[in-house]
């Protein structure tokens, strides 16, 4: 086995495909040399922002999750599609779903949303110097925006019963920003 790499791949096979993900069953070789198989969601990503305003007010969207049958607290989010890049689609993002345009775009990182479930990885960012203007959903969203203080917003997000893990994820990422040294 290779170091680093523990696991070979024998083969892939894409099960079902849709713009946004590819359900696929990987072959490959276990630790004790066995053959074995392994189910996955391969996704090209998400993005998300966190939109602060001068004031140190930001805005949260509240999401019904069809999945879920409820609405969550949430930062801007979006899945992004083969092909595009990060920022393109978190600015893309915000502009849809909160209606904003933002003229500063700092890059926060990323993270590994569902790591025995699928490759994603989703890129969070800080968009300021914001603009308002019209929301442009799609059929399938249902998302109201709310602008509120930064620390009522952590409270909301922190506090859900069940709680949208990206924009949690998303707070933690500002946090070791805050923490290296950078203001907002």
């Amino acid at each position: 086995m290779t170091e680093g790499r523990p696991f070979r791949t024998l083969g892939r096979e894409e099960l079902v495909s849709n713009p946004w993900h590819r359900y696929c069953r990987d072959r490959y070789v276990q630790r004790d040399g066995s053959p074995g198989d392994y189910y996955y969601i391969d996704m090209p990503g998400s993005c998300a922002s966190i939109p602060m305003f001068a004031d140190g007010t930001v805005t949260l969207l509240r999401v019904h999750r069809y999945l879920l049958g409820e609405e969550l607290w949430e930062f801007p989010i979006g899945g992004m599609k083969r092909g595009e890049e990060p920022l393109e689609v978190a600015k893309k993002e915000l502009r849809e779903e909160a209606g904003l345009l933002a003229a500063d775009w700092t890059p926060l990182g990323h993270f590994a949303p569902y790591k025995g479930v699928s490759n994603e990885r989703c890129h969070f960012f800080l968009a300021r110097a914001l603009e308002q203007g019209p929301q442009s959903l799609e059929p399938s969203e249902q998302i109201s925006v709310h602008r509120m203080p930064f620390a009522d917003a952590r409270r909301v997000i922190i506090g859900q019963e069940c709680g949208d893990g990206q924009s949690m994820a998303g707070l933690l990422l500002l946090d070791r920003w805050l923490a290296a040294g950078n203001c907002l």
